[in-house]
C-alpha cells in the first residue's frame, strides 16, 4: 500500500493504529458471510459426504481465504468512512509524491 494519495498527497497512515476500524470491518463481513454461508449448508446435510473434521477444515480455509480476499476492501472502505466523517488536508507544502 502506498504511503500517500499519488495525486493530492494525502495520507494514508494518519496516525498508528489507524486500520484497526477497517480489521474490525473485515472480521464482521468475514463472519457474516461465513455464518450465512452455513446456515444456508444445513438445508444441504447429504450435499457431501466429508467428515465433521475435513468439513471444518474447509470451513477454515473459506473463512481464511475470504478474510484476505476482503482486506482490500475493508481498508477502502475504511479510509473513505473516515474522510467522509472527518475530510483532511495533505500534510501541507511538498507533501506530493512526484
Amino acid at each position: 500500500m502506498l504511503p500517500r494519495c499519488p495525486d493530492c498527497g494525502l495520507s494514508y497512515f494518519p496516525e498508528q493504529g489507524y486500520y484497526v476500524g477497517a480489521m474490525i470491518i473485515n472480521y464482521v463481513a468475514t463472519t457474516a458471510c461465513v455464518v450465512a454461508i452455513f446456515l444456508v449448508s444445513l438445508l444441504f446435510p447429504d450435499f457431501t459426504r466429508l467428515s465433521v473434521n475435513q468439513k471444518i477444515l474447509l470451513w477454515m480455509g473459506f473463512a481464511i481465504a475470504l478474510s484476505l480476499a476482503l482486506v482490500r476492501h475493508a481498508y477502502s472502505f475504511w479510509l473513505g468512512l473516515d474522510y467522509w466523517v472527518k475530510p483532511r488536508q495533505p500534510d501541507g507544502p511538498g507533501s506530493e509524491v512526484h
